[in-house]
C-alpha cells in the first residue's frame, strides 16, 4: 500500500492554491497537481467561513470563528483568514483558503460584488474568471490585486456533486452588466 505525506491542509482533500505574483492557480488533489490556465472558478462566497489561519513550513492550522464573529487569536502566528468551497473545470470540488493581504482582499471584493446580485440572494454560486494580478504597495511591501469578472451563476452544488453544465441567467441590472462577461467565456 503506498503512503502519501499530506500537504498539511487539515486532513487531505482537494484544494486550490494561487501564486499571486504570477496569477498562477493550481488545483491539488489525490491525483496530483494541475496548473489551471485562464482559470474559471465557482467560489461559494455566500458560505464563506472566517477564522484564524496559521501557515508555516510544514504547518497549517485553521480555527474557524463561531458564527463568523472574530475571536481572540490563538497565537502570534495566526492571521485573519477564510476558507470556502470552490469548483474548477470539470466540476471538481476543492477548498480555497488564505490569510495573506492579497487573498483576503480578493475574497472581500468578490463577496461584496457578488452580494449585490439577485442570484446571490437566490442561493446561486458565482463563476469567476481571474483576469490579472496587479502589484500594489502595502505598507513597506508589495502585495497583489487579483482582478476578476463574475460570468454566470450556477446552482449551489452539493460538495459531492458536479455543477450543472447549462448557463444560469445573468444579472439584470445595468450597473452590474458592464462587469459581467458573456456566458460563452465560462463553463465547466
Amino acid at each position: 500500500m503506498p503512503i502519501s505525506f499530506s500537504s498539511g491542509n487539515g486532513g487531505g482533500g482537494s484544494y486550490l492554491r494561487v501564486n499571486m505574483p504570477q496569477n498562477r492557480w493550481t488545483y491539488v488533489s489525490d491525483a496530483g497537481q494541475e496548473d489551471l490556465s485562464d482559470p474559471v472558478i465557482a467560489f461559494d462566497v455566500a458560505k464563506i467561513q472566517l477564522g484564524w489561519l496559521a501557515i508555516d513550513t510544514g504547518f497549517r492550522d485553521w480555527q474557524a470563528w463561531p458564527g463568523n464573529t472574530e475571536t481572540v487569536a490563538p497565537g502570534d502566528n495566526y492571521k485573519r483568514g477564510f476558507e470556502l468551497d470552490c469548483w474548477v473545470s470539470g466540476g471538481r470540488h476543492g477548498t480555497f483558503s488564505g490569510n495573506s493581504y492579497g487573498q483576503t482582499s480578493f475574497i472581500e471584493r468578490l463577496y461584496n460584488e457578488a452580494e449585490k446580485a439577485p442570484e446571490f440572494a437566490a442561493g446561486k454560486v458565482p463563476m469567476v474568471k481571474i483576469t490579472a494580478s496587479t502589484p500594489i504597495s502595502v505598507g513597506k511591501g508589495t502585495s497583489y490585486n487579483l482582478e476578476f469578472v463574475i460570468g454566470k451563476w450556477i446552482d449551489r452544488p452539493d460538495v459531492s456533486e458536479t455543477p450543472p453544465e447549462a448557463p444560469v441567467s445573468q444579472p439584470d441590472s445595468a450597473a452590474s452588466a458592464s462587469s459581467v462577461a458573456s456566458p460563452d467565456e465560462f463553463g465547466f
